[in-house]
């Protein structure tokens, strides 16, 4: 019936149906076509009830098969745990260069501060050094002029001794005389302030002397420059003042350094010596 319904009909024959025999045709081709179809669904059928997996008994529909979505699933999931990736790389990037920036800041701030310090104290010790070299300059200086003076009065026949000058004459005067000498020369007669001085003078090995006087009041001992006695080196029982004795000399002759003074009377004759200030 199916081959009559598809066979393609002669258009150019003339044929003659009445109306009884044209319903029957009409009639003829619905059924062929309602099993037509009923038999291509029932193929489909069968073909999807091949296909689709057994739920066991008592299942009254098949699930649509999603086997399609699944790569887009999969790719969605891994697209997002590479965005959580990057996101976490930027984050960890960003506060690592953070901490570099910081920590080069911190280090350039402490170069700064050591470089600023560094350069306080080479600039403190530079003006130290510099301070000192002008001092030792100046020191220098001064020794080399004092070297000049010590080295001209010893070539006048003076002897240098703690900043002073002595001179130690040749020949023998009066103790008036021998003051006048002194102060022709720019000194007068020695003052001894110390035990030190003491010493140098007595290892002169002279009888000479000193700018020591009780002429104008007596028993009151007075230096040349007005100051009065305070600590004497007399020798064993001077003064003794023994047909007025009014001036000191120095005598080497005694034992002990600091025990060589006696008093003489001023019109004897002695060596003397003068003292200077330099």
């Amino acid at each position: 019936m199916s081959e009559a319904i598809y066979t393609e009909p002669d258009m150019t024959k003339k044929v003659k149906f009445d109306r009884g025999e044209m319903e029957e045709r009409i009639v003829d081709i619905y059924v062929s076509a309602d099993t037509l179809r009923d038999g291509e669904t029932s193929t489909k059928r069968e073909e999807t009830a091949d296909t689709a997996p057994n739920n066991g008994p008592g299942d009254q529909h098949s699930e649509p098969d999603s086997s399609g979505k699944r790569p887009f699933l999969v790719a969605a999931v891994c697209l997002g745990l590479l965005c959580v990736l990057l996101l976490a790389g930027i984050i960890g990037l960003s506060v690592h260069y953070n901490r570099v920036i910081k920590n080069s800041e911190d280090e350039r701030n402490n170069l700064s501060q050591s470089f600023s310090l560094y350069k306080t104290n080479t600039t403190a010790e530079r003006d130290q050094l510099q301070t000192r070299y002008n001092n030792l300059t100046e020191e220098k200086g001064h020794i080399q002029a004092k070297l000049f003076v010590i080295e001209q009065q010893c070539q006048e026949g003076w002897r240098y001794f703690d900043s002073r000058y002595y001179f130690l004459s040749t020949e023998k005067k009066t103790w008036e005389k021998s003051r006048q000498d002194c102060l022709e020369r720019g000194a007068d007669l020695v003052v001894i302030n110390s035990r030190e001085e003491q010493t140098f003078l007595f290892n002169l090995h002279l009888r000479a002397w000193i700018g020591l006087t009780d002429s104008v009041t007596e028993g009151t001992w007075t230096w040349v420059d007005g100051t009065s006695l305070t600590t004497g080196y007399w020798g064993a029982g001077q003064p003794d003042d023994i047909g007025q004795e009014d001036c000191v000399e120095i005598y080497y002759g005694e034992d002990d350094p600091v025990q060589t003074w006696n008093d003489d009377k001023c019109h004897k004759y002695h060596n003397w010596i003068c003292e200077k200030v330099m």
